[in-house]
């Protein structure tokens, strides 16, 4: 999956809002973002989880994707 990079202008006032509140609380912020069968998108901080942790799956899974993938 592609990052996805947005100047903050272009969000919508609600979730520049939202993501100002949350921001405060640490310097980078977990999020999920899903869409809602009623056509509704649900953005929720993961605050327990750690950016460095994230960072560090993704190292270790760029590492060894060949190998996880025979394992499926």
């Amino acid at each position: 999956m592609d990052d996805l990079l947005l100047p903050e202008d272009e969000l919508p006032a609600p979730l520049r809002a939202w993501l100002a509140q949350n921001h405060e609380r640490a310097a980078a912020l977990v999020l999920i973002a899903e869409r809602m069968p009623d056509g509704v998108v649900l953005f929720r901080a993961l605050p327990h989880v750690a950016p460095e942790l994230l960072a560090r799956v993704r190292v270790t899974i760029s590492k060894y994707h060949e190998a996880l993938m025979n394992l499926t």
